[in-house]
């Protein structure tokens, strides 16, 4: 943890592994990120003080997302999707997504978690009870983590060398866009509504 204006360090904490993983804040402060030591914990954001910390079953690679009842949601390498508990850590629910998933989750609207895993599926989840609502099937492995526009459509990429837009209700595909590489970055959408996306093609994609 750094000062933003200074780049003065505050505190640091130590995981057992490698992080990957991007830290995600809640709106109390608190700091939750995953590890290669298998573990998600939750940090004091004033102090780095570990609050609490879950075991998964294998490596996480995957960022946190959080919704607005504080709840935490996360992928690990042991083929799972899991809700956490934001001030516990107590588990609510896991889906098991049948591959490894390296993605973040994303949560969208209607109670709707997005997530990709390397089974070639993007898993549209119910946020309350980890129930299935849909799954669309890519060419290839899915990595990247999924973008939402403003009317609900859902974007990401794919290691078939597509982008693929995706109806946020019903899985269905809208359109996709053939790249000449993997497309393990995310997607972004700009304010007009303009997807960006890199790929190991060199390049960077405006759709």
């Amino acid at each position: 943890a750094l000062n933003g204006s200074t780049g003065e360090k505050k505190w640091e904490f130590a995981t057992g592994g490698w992080v990957y993983s991007s830290p995600a804040v809640g709106t109390d402060g608190t700091v939750y990120i995953g590890s290669l030591d298998n573990k998600v914990y939750a940090l004091n954001g004033s102090t780095g003080a570990k609050i609490w910390h879950y075991n998964t079953g294998d490596e996480i690679y995957s960022s946190p997302a959080i919704d607005l009842e504080g709840n935490v949601y996360i992928g690990s390498l042991d083929n799972k999707v899991y809700a956490l508990n934001g001030s516990t850590g107590a588990k609510l629910w896991h889906f098991n997504a049948g591959n490894r998933i390296y993605a973040a989750p994303t949560i969208g609207g209607d109670y709707t978690l997005y997530v990709g895993s390397l089974n070639k599926k993007i898993h549209a989840l119910d946020i309350r009870t980890g129930e299935k609502k849909w799954d669309y099937t890519t060419g290839g492995a899915n990595a990247s983590t999924v973008a939402i526009g403003i009317d609900g459509t859902i974007y990401v990429g794919s290691h078939d060398r597509n982008l693929y837009a995706l109806n946020g209700a019903t899985g269905a595909m809208v359109w996709n866009h053939s790249t000449g590489g993997f497309l393990k970055s995310s997607p972004t959408i700009g304010p007009d509504g303009t997807v960006y996306v890199g790929s190991f093609d060199g390049k960077l994609h405006a759709v």
